[in-house]
């Protein structure tokens, strides 16, 4: 009987440390957000491939990401600087990772890729100087909070969208 139970609780302990417990407060790999945007430079590298670079909205949130995951490049650039980017360089895509917000049970974190273009209205073709974003889709990371570990679990992602350039 004691080997039983002592077989029992290895298995737990074995089963539970194989999956990543995911947190929002350090800054590495165990962060939600970089989990999601882990999730996002899989999609882009698997159904765009000849993507070789992303732009991504900096925040206090995401300050000590990698420059690099995967064969993808991450350049961070703060909102205020986009229209000046788009500009100078021609910026088409600008990526946001939206705050955590929790759904029926689920807490999520989206990666939406933002298309950066003149801003069209009515009575002109284009506004001078106004720059609008248009978004096709994103990928949305779920998590579950388990309260016995005090961390997140990645549960899944799901998602995508038409283009990136």
């Amino acid at each position: 009987m004691r080997y039983i139970i002592l077989i029992a609780s290895f298995c737990l302990v074995v089963e539970t440390k194989g999956q990543t417990m995911y947190n929002t407060e350090r800054q590495d790999s165990t962060n939600v957000y970089h989990k999601a945007l882990i999730e996002f430079c899989g999609y882009v590298e698997k159904y765009f491939p000849e993507v070789a670079e992303v732009t991504v909205e900096s925040t206090p949130m995401i300050t000590m990401f990698p420059q690099k995951m995967g064969n993808l490049k991450i350049e961070y650039l703060p909102r205020s600087e986009v229209k000046k980017e788009f500009k100078k360089k021609g910026l088409k895509y600008y990526c946001v990772i939206t705050p955590m917000l929790l759904k029926s049970g689920e807490f999520i974190v989206n990666v939406i890729p933002f298309r950066i273009d003149y801003q069209k209205n009515l009575w002109t073709k284009f506004k001078n100087n106004e720059i609008g974003y248009v978004s096709d889709g994103g990928i949305k990371s779920r998590f579950k909070y388990d309260c016995h570990q005090e961390n997140l679990t990645f549960l899944g992602s799901e998602g995508g969208f038409g283009r990136i350039e």
